[in-house]
């Protein structure tokens, strides 16, 4: 996935926010590019690049904390229990 805009970025913390029903909540986006070369008999024989960007959705209840980590930013990957809901396990529902 490219490397979100700071508009993108606004708008899908906005939504991961409204998910959450703990105490506290903090929505961490990390995003990087990189890239590699292999050489062979003094020449190049592979290459490429990478573009990484990750979500990580922090729970507070109580003095109970939980985090879930993702990579996938569509409404349906946002709302299954792996994304927001699965940093909540940590409080009693």
């Amino acid at each position: 996935m490219a490397l979100l805009t700071q508009d993108e970025v606004q708008t899908l913390l906005k939504k991961v926010l409204s998910y959450s029903k703990a105490d506290e909540c903090q929505v961490t986006i990390n995003g990087s590019e990189g890239g590699n070369i292999r050489y062979a008999r003094n020449s190049v024989s592979t290459s490429g690049a990478l573009n990484q960007v990750s979500l990580v959705v922090s729970s507070v209840f109580g003095k109970k904390l939980g985090t879930s980590t993702i990579n996938e930013y569509d409404d349906a990957s946002l709302a299954r229990p792996f994304t927001v809901r699965r940093s909540w396990r940590v409080s009693p529902r």
